[in-house]
């Protein structure tokens, strides 16, 4: 079992499995997180900032890459919706008025 250590909001401790997307495991435990599209590559607004363990996150596919492309996510910014951890990650989740 993998933790995705949240560093933004209030630091909190999820629990994830690599066949759950970070996304999925973060709605689970009740930690919002905007995903327009519901989790389907469309939209780019599940973006996460990782902050460290990237070597313990699934590789970007092209549909990924080509979002975060699109909405010019930064190097260290995930989809979400699209990233399973196999090993501890840390994460910053962007603040978002409307969530």
């Amino acid at each position: 079992m993998a933790r995705i250590r949240i560093l933004s909001r209030v630091p909190q401790v999820v629990e994830t499995t690599p066949v759950v997307s970070i996304l999925n495991s973060l709605t689970r435990e009740g930690v919002k997180l905007r995903h327009d599209c519901g989790g389907k590559t469309l939209c780019g607004t599940c973006r996460v900032r990782i902050v460290s363990g990237a070597s313990s996150l699934s590789p970007i596919g092209e549909r990924e890459r080509v979002r975060l492309t699109a909405v010019g996510a930064s190097e260290d910014e995930r989809l979400a919706c699209q990233t399973y951890a196999f090993r501890d990650v840390e994460i910053e989740i962007p603040e978002y008025d409307d969530v």
